[in-house]
């Protein structure tokens, strides 16, 4: 026993060494690095959770972007019609029949999408398949 204390204290720095060694080892093979979460403030997140939070934030950034889209659109056939109201004097009513349809296809269709697509990616940030 004797003569183990004696070893160990002769060479208790690279014990020391050794033992750090293999900490870092562990630490570094063992833990996956995280950072902040985008969404959730205070939440630590590994690689593959931050690029499903940034794909969460671009396809909201895209359905916000086609919604703005879907107004310009209506604004500009809205315009379109007081154009031509201007120009001829008179109200075409098929022309006017044809500005309402339209003007509800759009918003209806691009509601739609815009619906599908939140739901789709409520859907994978949920861990489901679509």
């Amino acid at each position: 026993m004797k003569r183990f204390f004696q070893l160990f204290n002769d060479n208790h720095w690279y014990l020391i060494a050794g033992a750090i060694i293999c900490a870092a080892i562990l630490w570094t093979y063992g833990c996956e690095s995280q950072c902040e979460s985008i969404i959730n403030a205070g939440k630590q997140v590994n690689r593959s959770e931050l690029y499903n939070e940034i794909n969460y934030v671009v396809g909201l950034a895209k359905a916000r972007e086609e919604n703005l889209d879907k107004q310009d659109e209506i604004k500009q056939a809205i315009l379109d019609a007081g154009n031509l109201i201007s120009q001829t004097g008179s109200i075409n009513p098929s022309g006017l029949i044809n500005l309402a349809a339209t003007i509800g296809a759009i918003s209806f269709g691009l509601d739609r999408h815009r619906r599908y697509k939140i739901t789709r990616s409520q859907i994978i940030t949920n861990g489901q398949t679509p």
